[in-house]
């Protein structure tokens, strides 16, 4: 699972640039219209206002000045009080004059205001003087204050166009402020909601990221393909279990790799899937924990002892879950799986050591057949060491010439003469000779068999052509072909350059191939056959009778010579399951037109045995034990 995608990515980056230039953008926005909204308030305060209070303060005086007159003429207050009055509405007026003249010095109505405030001003001393002048003139006094009211009211009306025209200007302003509030609302409205879907998108990508984290940090603990924890997660839980009892358990699949050679990749990994599901079934039953290696290995972890008897039900039921056939479409898949187990902390203190101990007993039990428990022993671990040993060993046999060839003469029946010899590898490790049996599934396991393989082909060359020089007798050299070998993509190659660099004649080599290799890919192998058999070479199928031959397919073969296998001789006999079974294959044999050779003859009455009943060839310690060259030259001499 990807992380953020690129295009995914960029999106977030452009996203967040839109953000803060929407916040600088808003800045300077608010900064603006805050500038503009000052420009205009500013007149407002210093001058709008104060207008309006002086015009309101020049009314007040003026209406105080109007009254005093009026009270002076009805004679509510006397001359004193009169005087008092005047004097004081009149230096307020003037003062707030002085204001309003300054304030409106620019307005229209100014001229027609200064005339009418002067003409208010001198009806005081104007009514004052015919008061006091007997006899009173109340008609004029009369007369007078009725064109003060004339003149107070057209103040009053100036006064009332000025204070419009003021408020109409604070009205402006007030408008214009709250434009600039309105657009500031609603840039913020606009900011806020791209900041709602910003921290949403942005709450989103949060979710995924920790998401796509889970899913890495899962991956980084688990095996992809069936999401079993790993090795490193194994080994990790390992050191977390140090002061508790546990068992370990490696598995391994058995004839996993021949599933994937014939189905494919794709089909082994499904195969896999399902096989993890279902040991990771088991396992829990049983308070197991289950880890994934790599390929067909898995581990095992238990909390009990391997003496427990919940471990031996555990392990009882996991392999009988693995026995079930694992069924997709067409194909049923019959698996088992071979285990190895090591306890802590008797079988190991450390982890490493722990699983190293497992991996010995492992495999042991795969060495043993596949399809078992084996519980880890201190011999386990010699004997692997010893393989490792006897490989590292083995490996250098053959530079320092450690490798012998051994000959074991063939006897013909039909006048008991010497026919030929097979071909046996030994190997001489400081001076002691290693047992066949030791080193020959060693070589095969670890491919050191191919190298092996040829060195004996190229040596029984050398000798046959050797023999072929010294005596005018034909003797044919019966080499073992191994599965791996046979197998082996260029092996058809390494034995046409074998014959044609030693320049024998084929005729002279005789490959011995088990019934197990022959039925092994049949298409590939008769075709091989027929090659082998172009060149010359003498074919024959060994160990006859313990595989699983078609007699369909080995009419088909190109083979000259079938070898009896000595299980059937050893305890030859007249009258026996053996003899029944020895009869037939020699009967086979002729019947295709093959020669029958019976190895592993011990004694003259298994010899004789095999005379009366047809057999060509006999081979075994009873005409001769296997010989090194030299030995073998002189036995071709003594016979």
């Amino acid at each position: 699972m990807q992380v953020v995608s690129r295009p995914y990515r960029w999106a977030i980056y452009g996203l967040l640039v839109v953000v803060i230039a929407a916040g600088i953008v808003l800045f300077f926005a608010m900064a603006r219209t805050a500038k503009d909204i000052r420009a205009s308030t500013t007149p407002l305060l210093q001058e709008k206002i104060p207008t309006l209070r002086h015009l309101s303060d020049f009314e007040s005086a003026l209406l105080r000045y109007q009254l005093a007159l009026n009270k002076y003429y009805v004679a509510s207050i006397g001359r004193d009080r009169f005087d008092t009055l005047e004097i004081q509405a009149g230096e307020e007026m003037a003062d707030n004059f002085d204001y309003v003249r300054r304030d409106l010095q620019q307005a229209a109505q100014m001229g027609s205001l200064r005339s009418n405030y002067d003409a208010v001003l001198a009806m005081g001393p104007a009514l004052e003087k015919i008061m006091l002048t007997p006899p009173v003139n109340r008609e004029k006094a009369r007369l007078l204050l009725g064109e003060l009211n004339v003149k107070t009211n057209n103040i009053r009306g100036l006064l009332g166009t000025a204070k419009h025209d003021v408020e109409a200007g604070i009205y402006e302003v007030g408008d214009l402020a709250n434009s600039g509030v309105d657009e500031i609302t609603r840039l913020v409205h606009i900011y806020s909601v791209g900041m709602l879907l910003t921290a949403l998108f942005m709450m989103y990508h949060v979710w995924a990221r920790f998401r796509s984290e889970n899913v890495l940090a899962f991956q980084a603990a688990h095996d992809p393909l069936t999401g079993l924890a790993h090795r490193g997660s194994f080994e990790r839980r390992l050191k977390t279990m140090a002061d508790q009892p546990h068992t370990v358990v490696l598995g391994m699949i058995d004839r996993f790799e021949r599933v994937v050679g014939g189905l494919g990749h794709a089909f082994g990994d499904r195969l896999m899937q399902e096989m993890a599901t279902r040991i990771k079934r088991a396992a829990e039953r049983h308070g197991g924990e289950v880890f994934r290696l790599n390929g067909a290995n898995v581990a095992i972890l238990y909390k009990s002892n391997g003496d427990n008897l919940s471990f031996q039900e555990a392990l009882s039921s996991l392999q009988e879950y693995m026995r079930q056939p694992f069924e997709f479409g067409q194909h049923e898949i019959f698996s088992s799986m071979s285990m190895g187990g090591a306890e802590y902390p008797r079988d190991g203190a450390e982890p490493a050591h722990l699983l190293q101990n497992a991996d010995a007993a492992l495999q042991a039990a795969r060495d043993a057949g596949g399809d078992c428990f084996v519980q880890y022993s201190k011999a386990l671990n010699t004997r692997a060491q010893e393989r490792l040993a006897l490989e590292a060993q083995l490996r250098h046999a053959i530079e320092r010439n450690e490798l012998e060839l051994h000959f074991q003469p063939q006897q013909g029946l039909t006048d008991d003469r010497l026919v030929g010899f097979e071909a046996l590898v030994r190997w001489r490790r400081n001076g002691e000779l290693i047992s066949p049996a030791d080193f020959i599934p060693l070589a095969e396991e670890s491919g050191l068999i191919v190298p092996i393989g040829d060195w004996v082909l190229a040596e029984a060359c050398r000798q046959a052509k050797i023999w072929s020089l010294e005596t005018p007798r034909k003797f044919v050299i019966a080499v073992n072909i191994s599965p791996r070998q046979f197998h082996h993509p260029s092996f058809l190659r390494r034995v046409t350059t074998t014959l044609a660099e030693s320049m024998i004649d084929p005729s002279f080599i005789e490959l011995e191939i088990t019934e197990g290799i022959v039925m092994r890919d049949v298409e590939r192998t008769i075709e091989l056959l027929e090659d082998l058999r172009k060149r010359g070479l003498t074919l024959a199928i060994d160990d006859f009778g313990t595989g699983y031959s078609s007699l369909a397919y080995l009419k088909r073969f190109s083979i000259d010579k079938l070898k009896i296998d000595q299980s059937f001789i050893r305890h030859l006999r007249p009258n026996s399951e053996d003899a029944a079974i020895v009869q037939a294959v020699i009967n086979l044999g002729h019947h295709l037109g093959l020669s029958v050779i019976a190895e592993g003859v011990e004694t003259v009455t298994q010899r004789e045995l095999l005379r009366a009943w047809g057999c060509d060839e006999i081979q075994g310690y009873f005409y001769g034990r296997p010989l090194s060259a030299d030995k073998a030259t002189q036995f071709i001499f003594d016979n």
